[in-house]
């Protein structure tokens, strides 16, 4: 009984003092009891707190055994001192061949040999040492922001709050879409997770939060709108606004782990049992997996871009909380940066270029461009846009492209015609969209006109 009664004991205490860590865009807060007063490889800027007092990180040379990091900084020192005293035996030896008195040649020759083969293998161990200190160094400051270990000015029988700046353990969002299926897509939502701090995360709960940590916000001041004199200037004063501050041989770091991660709500997240070494490797973890309904399309814009793209477009079952995309079709990387966008309240991916398609655009020539009916001239103008199909086998094509949109009540601006040589359809949409679904047989090329007028007063030329 009374082992039963420590062991809930020792559990509650693990329990309210276990570490946190709290991330955020611009910066991480992690609260741990430490062992000692060594806090790691911390970046300039960060801060330390026990018991909520402000406690000073001072750099000191002690660095605890066992400490991977501290281990690695032990072994650069060693081949920055084994090349210093490579160089020193080298100076020695060119020293004392300069001051040898040695009256036999054959001693003289000997002596030489001797001389240059020590120095030669002393040449050669400085310049592999270096090597050995420039990779090493590199790769430490890429696990860590300093190599200067920094403990607390003082002691704490408590837990230290440790405020690490931004860049140094963050979190970025990406999606994975599988188009492999013809009518939906699998989505995968991931998480990735990097520290470079230069200390190792053990947590067991941490927040991930799409926000920053520092807001600077002023208040807003009520301006009366004020009614002016036309002929006086009205002057306006421009004010500053508040903006948002807004990876012998090298050891192997523990690799990092999770227990469980949540979604608590839209970019917000929970992971619990957390290990993140600070190796500035990125972690990924699945967030969360679905299927989408999608379509499938390509589509050109002919007016802007020549290229056909494969797009597809789906209402997504969940929000989407970044543009960042990777694209899949089974195990086939197609796209590895992809961004993608609401369009007409569905979400958009454009997943690859379609190369079998040959699209080129030409203005129309029209014998009659204008004519005069009173004080308004009518001035009519076009373009032709043709698509050959290279492959063997029809293609579905949706053709996005445009005519003027009127700006001034005295302009006015009229379709007058869209014509093809093969079966088609068009929609005209607002701001003079249009849109032309066309059907391309095999090998064979389709031509599509668009004619359209533009009516305005003579004396107020428009261009377009």
């Amino acid at each position: 009984m009374k082992r039963f009664a420590l062991f809930i004991s020792i559990a509650l205490i693990v329990s309210l003092h276990g570490s946190q860590l709290e991330l955020y865009r611009d910066g991480a807060v992690y609260t741990f009891r430490p062992a000692g007063s060594f806090m790691g490889f911390l970046p300039k800027g960060s801060g330390a707190e026990c018991r909520q007092e402000t406690v000073s990180l001072v750099a000191a040379p002690e660095c605890p055994a066992g400490v991977r990091l501290c281990e690695e900084r032990e072994r650069i020192e060693r081949y920055a001192l084994d090349s210093a005293e490579a160089l020193q035996q080298m100076h020695y030896i060119e020293m004392l061949m300069k001051r040898a008195k040695v009256e036999e040649a054959r001693k003289l020759l000997d002596l030489s040999k001797a001389a240059a083969a020590r120095y030669a293998e002393l040449q050669k161990r400085k310049k592999s040492d270096e090597m050995q200190l420039k990779w090493r160094k590199e790769a430490f400051l890429k696990q860590a922001a300093s190599m200067e270990p920094l403990h607390l000015s003082r002691g704490c029988d408590g837990d230290v709050k440790l405020t690490i700046p931004g860049r140094y353990i963050t979190f970025d969002m990406l999606y994975e879409a599988d188009i492999a299926g013809t009518d939906a897509i699998m989505i995968v939502q991931h998480l990735g997770l990097t520290n470079r701090s230069g200390i190792d995360i053990t947590a067991r709960s941490a927040m991930l939060y799409y926000r920053p940590m520092h807001r600077y916000l002023r208040p807003i001041r009520f301006q009366p709108w004020v009614v002016r004199d036309r002929s006086r200037p009205q002057i306006r004063a421009l004010q500053k606004s508040a903006v948002p501050m807004a990876a012998d041989a090298m050891p192997v770091p523990e690799r990092a782990s999770y227990e469980e991660v949540q979604t608590q709500k839209a970019r917000n997240y929970r992971i619990t049992g957390l290990k993140l070494p600070s190796n500035g490797e990125r972690v990924d973890i699945a967030l969360q997996k679905w299927q989408n309904g999608a379509e499938r399309s390509e589509v050109v814009y002919p007016y802007r871009d020549r290229r056909v793209f494969h797009v597809v477009r789906f209402r997504p079952d969940r929000p989407i909380e970044t543009d960042r995309w990777r694209i899949r079709s089974g195990e086939k990387v197609i796209a590895a940066d992809v961004r993608g966008e609401f369009v007409d309240g569905r979400y958009t991916l454009f997943l690859s270029v379609d190369e079998d398609l040959a699209v080129e655009r030409e203005r129309m020539i029209l014998k009659e461009k204008e004519s005069l009916f009173g004080g308004t001239l009518r001035k009519k103008d076009g373009y032709i846009v043709r698509v050959v199909n290279q492959s063997g086998e029809a293609k579905e094509l949706s053709v996005i492209e445009r005519i003027p949109v009127a700006t001034r009540s005295d302009v006015e601006v009229k379709l007058l015609n869209v014509s093809s040589n093969r079966p088609m359809r068009y929609r005209l949409h607002e701001k003079g969209k249009l849109t032309i679904d066309l059907t391309i047989p095999p090998h064979a090329e389709t031509e599509v006109r668009v004619l359209f007028e533009v009516s305005f007063d003579k004396e107020k030329p428009v261009v377009f």
